[in-house]
């Protein structure tokens, strides 16, 4: 019976991963061969550096003991002609030299015997040089000293000192010879290491790929819902890319100047249009918070604030965004209970999809039940086919053939998790032609203007009396937050780190609050700041923490210390209220 050509597949397929794994165990085997050849040559090449090292440093130490000989020389025909005894402390000197350079020689010579035997017989001759420099010295003026053999001795110490530097030399030239053949050999071992690793590489890519080949065939289903987790992933990583603390420092304070300028304008006018550039920079500073939120609620760290919030209030600012009367709101007089921040960030990406996708208008309304709101935010665009209708939802996904659908696509995503996280049901309604509808549902507080003093502005604050220190790295920063709390009657003094604190303590000063920017010189030591200086006054001051960091360590860092703390960018009655309540409760 003939074999069916499924089973010559089989049969190839079996000798081609044979012949693969036999290639790849030769091509390991001599790379660990030659990597013990390597691993060798370098050990050779280290024991030649070492000699080398050696000698010149023998080299050195003979050389010393020979200026310490000559020194007690010169010194010993000196005291004989003097006898001035000063001399014989430095005369002993001279001699200790001497003696210890050629010891320190011996010692680096240890390995050597030839050389170790040399310098012996050196030392030998450097001790009776100094014995009969001592009968010299120790010999009364004038009496006459024995003839020594000094010439013989000189002759025999510079004969043996040539001889010792011969042998130096020699180990010199046979390190360097052996040094250039361990070069050769290292380089040609590199080059064949090299070879053998691209071919490796090449072997392994080839398997690889079959094996990614064979794989991707058994797994289809295992392999989509790895791509959907790492398109997830690459998502929040694209995210956190546009999120930056040094952005929310020139928002910080944006924000603070224009609530400085608009106390000192007094024209209608002028105050009107100031009143519009705070609303926009409010809308501004939202948006860019709520994608820091994302990746906060990405992490499970955000935390929503519930609290009686009139719907009116947030209208109106998610309105301020868009000017030039595109956007419209029927007035409502209902309060619900969810957190304003995140509710006005939900409605303004939803304004800011219809703008983009639903013809260049929204329309915003809000209809009271019995226990419940809902909003709906419509547009007149072309609609959403009923199968994209959940799609649109997802991150990075933007529907084909639309005007405008430049961006990221993370608008509505951002919507349905920050939605999610304040639990409120969102529902999308819309027909091809007919525009889209976006519905949220929160619980009712009141459908009237009966808690309408929750919504009240709120009032004037003063910090009249109160001593504050403000330390901020950044000086824009820095000003805003003092000048804020000037504004309002604080006596502020200022500073840019821990010195400047110190120094401000040091002058006398005794704050009742201190306001921390929680990254001095660029890094998170705002509470440890705080704590240093607390310490060092009787009655220690209430502390306020400011920071851009919002990490899930941040923020755990903050709840630690338990002092108050703001996040950037804080407007102005925010932090007077906050200091006021800081001052009064100290």
């Amino acid at each position: 019976m003939a074999e069916s050509p499924g089973a010559d597949s089989n049969k190839t397929t079996l000798r081609a991963e044979f012949i693969l794994v036999a290639a790849i165990a030769v091509v390991s085997v001599l790379v660990v061969v030659l990597g013990s050849l390597l691993l060798s040559g370098a050990r050779l090449n280290t024991n030649e550096y070492e000699v080398v090292a050696m000698v010149r440093a023998v080299r050195a130490e003979i050389a010393g003991a020979a200026r310490g000989q000559s020194d007690a020389e010169t010194l010993a025909s000196r005291y004989v002609a003097t006898r001035n005894r000063a001399l014989l402390a430095d005369y002993e000197r001279a001699k200790d030299v001497a003696r210890d350079r050629v010891r320190n020689a011996q010692i680096l010579a240890a390995g050597d015997s030839e050389v170790s035997a040399s310098l012996t017989e050196l030392e030998n001759l450097i001790e009776r040089r100094l014995n009969i420099l001592d009968a010299e010295v120790a010999a009364r003026p004038g009496a006459a000293v024995l003839d020594q053999p000094h010439e013989d001795i000189y002759t025999r110490f510079r004969e043996q000192s040539d001889a010792l530097q011969v042998t130096l030399n020699g180990r010199i030239d046979v390190s360097r010879v052996a040094e250039d053949r361990a070069h050769q050999r290292l380089d040609f071992i590199t080059m064949l290491l090299g070879a053998l690793s691209l071919a490796t590489s090449g072997l392994a890519i080839f398997a690889l790929r079959r094996e990614r080949q064979q794989w991707r065939l058994a797994h289809q289903a295992t392999e989509d819902a790895r791509a959907k987790a790492h398109e997830s992933d690459l998502a929040k990583t694209r995210f956190l890319a546009v999120a930056s603390h040094d952005m929310r420092q020139p928002l910080h304070a944006l924000t603070l100047y224009l609530s400085a300028l608009e106390r000192r304008v007094e024209g209608a006018e002028a105050r009107d249009i100031l009143q519009k550039m705070d609303r926009a920079t409010q809308s501004m500073v939202g948006m860019f918070a709520m994608l820091l939120d994302l990746a906060r609620v990405q992490a499970g760290v955000v935390q929503p604030e519930i609290v009686d919030v009139p719907l009116q209030e947030v209208f109106d600012r998610v309105i301020a965004e868009h000017p030039g009367g595109n956007v419209d709101a029927a007035p409502t007089q209902a309060i619900v209970r969810t957190d304003p921040n995140l509710l006005e960030r939900v409605l303004a990406n939803l304004v800011a999809n219809a703008m983009k996708h639903g013809g260049g208008k929204a329309h915003i309304e809000a209809r009271a039940f019995a226990s419940f709101v809902e909003v709906d935010v419509a547009d007149d665009g072309p609609g959403i086919p009923i199968e994209d209708q959940e799609r649109v939802f997802e991150e990075f996904v933007r529907l084909d053939g639309r005007a405008g659908a430049e961006g990221l696509g993370l608008g509505l995503a951002i919507v349905r998790r920050i939605a999610g996280l304040l639990n409120v049901p969102i529902r999308l309604v819309s027909a091809p032609g007919r525009g889209a509808r976006f519905i949220l549902r929160m619980p009712l507080v009141a459908a009237n203007g009966g808690a309408a003093a929750r919504s009240a502005k709120h009032g004037e604050v003063t910090l009249a009396g109160a001593n504050i220190i403000v330390i901020d790295d950044d000086p824009l920063a820095r000003e805003a937050i003092a000048g804020a709390l000037r504004d309002v009657g604080a006596e502020v003094r200022a500073g840019s780190n821990e010195p400047d604190l110190s120094a401000l303590l040091a002058q006398g000063a005794t704050p009742d609050l201190l306001v921390m920017d929680l990254r001095i010189d660029g890094q998170l030591q705002g509470i440890d700041i705080a704590n240093r200086a607390r310490a060092k006054l009787a009655s220690p001051p209430r502390v306020i923490v400011v920071t851009g960091d919002t990490g899930p360590e941040t923020l755990a860092m903050l709840r630690a210390a338990g002092y108050a703390w703001l996040i950037k960018p804080v407007d102005a009655q925010s932090l007077s209220e906050a200091a006021a309540a800081q001052v009064h409760a100290a």
